[in-house]
């Protein structure tokens, strides 16, 4: 059996190899607006290996690529860096008592999970074994992989995921989300150059990022919906 991986093509689709299906997951928020939960969705088997993943937002099939990108007025171009994220310019560092957290904006998916509970950051910062918690839980949830949590013996504490590719959907403000990859499934360029190969991540799928492949939000500002 192929070890699952994504190729990216040029100006083209991702190329999944070694899945048997997309998941869908949909953000469950609270009466406040707050993400605090994944439901599952759809199962969309997969026929044929590889599978072609839509990556410019305009497939009338998603997730699968049904050609579009021929056709649509898009850039494919691939702008991220094959610097670990965590060693990048734009991370940054937060100390605390029970965990330090590391995170890189750049690579945000606007899931909100980090938002409960007084924040993350804040929940870093506080000390004590509640605060620690879920300013883990909220990290563990965050599908991007934008934040680490390290103990103090620098350490990485977080969930361990199968591999697995899903859509995510984010029901409460009405939008699609990026293709969550999980369980450290390799992402290799367009040139044939792996990105850091990470415990969870998310790809573009809008087409809008500016950080591609990866997701930096934009499907949230532009009201992207698959499909549509």
């Amino acid at each position: 059996m192929v070890k699952p991986y994504i190729k990216i093509t040029k100006d083209g689709p991702y190329m999944a190899f070694g899945i048997d299906n997309i998941t869908e997951k949909i953000i469950v928020a609270d009466n406040a607006g707050i993400s605090v939960e994944y439901a599952d969705g759809k199962t969309f088997k997969v026929k044929d290996a590889p599978v072609a993943l839509c990556r410019c937002g305009r497939t009338k099939n998603p997730p699968f690529c049904d050609g579009s990108h021929l056709k649509a007025k898009w850039n494919g171009h691939e702008t991220a860096s094959f610097t670990p994220i965590m060693e990048q310019d734009s991370a940054e560092a937060t100390r605390g008592a029970t965990y330090d957290m590391l995170e890189n904006i750049n690579y945000c998916a606007f899931a909100r999970f980090c938002d409960a509970k007084g924040r993350i950051w804040n929940l870093v910062q506080m000390g004590g074994r509640a605060a620690a918690e879920q300013a883990l839980k909220e990290a563990n949830l965050c599908p991007a992989g934008r934040f680490v949590m390290l103990d103090k013996s620098g350490n990485v504490v977080g969930d361990t995921l199968p591999p697995e590719i899903s859509t995510i959907e984010d029901a409460s403000v009405g939008i699609s989300g990026p293709l969550w990859i999980k369980g450290n499934i390799r992402v290799e360029s367009e040139g044939g150059k792996s990105y850091e190969i990470r415990m969870k991540q998310t790809l573009c799928r809008c087409g809008r990022s500016n950080n591609k492949p990866f997701c930096d939000g934009s499907h949230a500002g532009s009201h992207w919906k698959a499909g549509e």
